[in-house]
């Protein structure tokens, strides 16, 4: 799994959730098989998915459905990458797709992704306007029941958009909306897991500490539910902070030890950042300095790494980028010497044609002079 897609985790895997629902129904036909695969390896391998699903998209011998979920699969590949503005461009370019198919489900899907990609390019007024939207088509389809856990998901990202810009209690009323939802369906483990994380990391922003703990009691049971460790360590971490703002920095240390045993097979930086963070304050606050300077450098080595990887996520996009800006350039200096060359012809063509019709008119000329002047010396000798 790259450190690009670990860095927002919880987010991530409620992201996977719905993807997967494509990878589960890619299976009837052949090229669907092959997408289902790609998709698998999104986050390991995206260039090589980005290829394969590409290579599917480009044969337009397929139909506009499996070009389509091509399609998604490319835009869910980009975003793998954290390469958000190409992402968005891929699943609009799938949305254009879907308008000509009567499946009502994978535009729904394709909304949301839509949605997704806006959010994470924090165009929030778009991502909302998407996420109202996929509400609005819920209402109206009558499959409610094959969409309601994209219905669910759509109140979480609202969720996440109003967390970010510090509006916590209209943050919440979505969260609520959507672990209700989740209630109903039962199930889904991991997304209700998220659900109940980000209400208690609201709950801290308010200052509420005994409700941010009930909320990453339940993150952490449902969690343990799907044995998801690395959701487990997040909400361990999150209830640890509360601890430590309680004062209580020796249950916040056995926490924060017990999160970062949990989190020791996931390889989440920012993650294991937030963990030697969390334990470098409370050794502090406890006066245990050896155990303080252990975990505050591996805090800063951890940080260190963190920003290399990001570094690296940046040179990898700006390489991409600089392919696809090489290509389009190529593209047009081709479409130019196409149309330069259709212009050079026309204009040789022209010149051609304005030279024979020339030696036609002198020659219709030289013919009546001869004629004028026959006629003229007949005159004469007459």
């Amino acid at each position: 799994m790259s450190i690009k897609f670990k860095y927002h985790l919880p987010f991530y895997m409620l992201f996977i959730s719905i993807v997967s629902i494509n990878a589960t129904e890619l299976q009837k036909k052949q090229v669907d098989s092959l997408l289902s695969a790609a998709t698998k390896n999104v986050y390991e391998n995206p260039n090589k998915t980005i290829e394969a699903a590409l290579s599917i998209f480009n044969n337009t011998s397929y139909s506009i459905e499996s070009r389509t979920r091509a399609l998604i699969v490319v835009s869910t590949g980009y975003s793998s990458k954290r390469d958000y503005k190409k992402a968005l461009e891929y699943i609009i370019k799938a949305k254009e797709f879907s308008s000509h198919l009567d499946d009502k489900k994978l535009q729904i899907q394709i909304l949301f992704m839509t949605g997704v990609q806006y959010q994470q390019l924090k165009i929030y007024d778009k991502s909302i306007e998407s996420m109202e939207e996929i509400e609005n088509r819920y209402l109206i389809y009558s499959e409610r029941d094959s969409v309601t856990t994209i219905l669910a998901a759509s109140y979480l990202v609202k969720g996440f958009i109003y967390k970010d810009n510090l509006n916590c209690d209209i943050a919440l009323e979505f969260f609520n909306k959507a672990l209700n939802v989740y209630d109903g369906i039962g199930q889904n483990y991991h997304n209700r897991s998220i659900g109940y994380y980000n209400k208690g990391n609201c709950y801290i922003q308010l200052s509420e500490y005994s409700n941010a703990k009930q909320s990453f009691s339940k993150a952490i049971e449902f969690a343990n539910l799907e044995n998801a460790t690395s959701l487990v360590s997040f909400a361990q971490k999150g209830m640890a902070e509360v601890l430590t703002l309680e004062g209580k920095y020796n249950e916040a240390v056995i926490l924060l030890l017990e999160a970062l045993n949990n989190s020791k097979n996931v390889g989440d930086l920012v993650l294991n950042l937030g963990i030697y963070k969390g334990l470098f304050e409370n050794y502090l606050a406890l006066n245990k300095s050896d155990d303080y300077q252990k975990y505050y450098e591996l805090f800063l080595k951890t940080q260190l790494e963190v920003k290399k990887s990001e570094r690296n996520s940046v040179s990898d996009s700006i390489k991409e980028n600089s392919k696809n800006l090489n290509e389009e350039l190529n593209h047009i200096k081709s479409q130019f010497r196409n149309r330069l060359n259709w212009i050079i012809s026309i204009v040789i063509l022209f010149i051609v044609i304005v030279i024979l019709i020339e030696r036609k008119n002198k020659k219709t000329i030289n013919t009546l002079q001869k004629k004028v002047e026959t006629i003229q010396n007949n005159k004469s000798s007459s």
